[in-house]
């Protein structure tokens, strides 16, 4: 019968490791690396070794994790689209949280009234400022938020853009 997995990784009074790295900065290194709530323990592995190597010299978990996931939204918006329920669930799950860590990765703010009214004395505050600025800016937000026949439409009933 199998050890339970709890007895397996917990470390009982003298049961521990009785190896121990005699480096006086190594303290200050290990303490000092943790300022989180999240632990990433780089020791459970079949080879520790290899394994912190990877993540020091290669990349770091968050930038593995990161490169997969933005192979498998390519994937996942290349499935056939005759998937069943729980398989379309599960893409649709996988692509917003997807989105989710992007917008947190970009720094975007989400789009609440207080929001967008901090952006749009933003920008009132740069028309004073930097005019050409500002119209870079008005200009992109036309772009982005108007369909190309109102922006269109605008451009030609104004005879230029405001």
């Amino acid at each position: 019968m199998p050890a339970s997995p709890i007895i397996d990784i917990t470390k009982f009074p003298l049961s521990g490791d009785v190896t121990q790295a005699i480096n006086p900065w190594s303290w200050m290194n290990n303490s000092l690396g943790q300022f989180g709530y999240i632990n990433i323990n780089q020791t459970v592995s079949s080879n520790r070794g290899l394994e912190r190597e990877i993540v020091e010299r290669a990349a770091g978990y968050g930038k593995q994790l990161g490169r997969i996931t933005d192979v498998l939204e390519v994937v996942a918006r290349r499935l056939p689209a005759d998937l069943d329920k729980d398989e379309k669930k599960a893409v649709a799950e996988f692509l917003d949280m997807a989105h989710a860590v992007a917008a947190v990765k970009a720094g975007y703010a989400a789009p609440s009234q207080e929001n967008i009214d901090r952006l749009i004395a933003g920008i009132r505050h740069l028309k004073g400022k930097d005019d050409a600025a500002y119209r870079a800016i008005v200009d992109k937000l036309r772009k982005e938020l108007l369909p190309d026949a109102a922006t269109a439409r605008l451009t030609h009933s104004n005879g230029a853009r405001r």
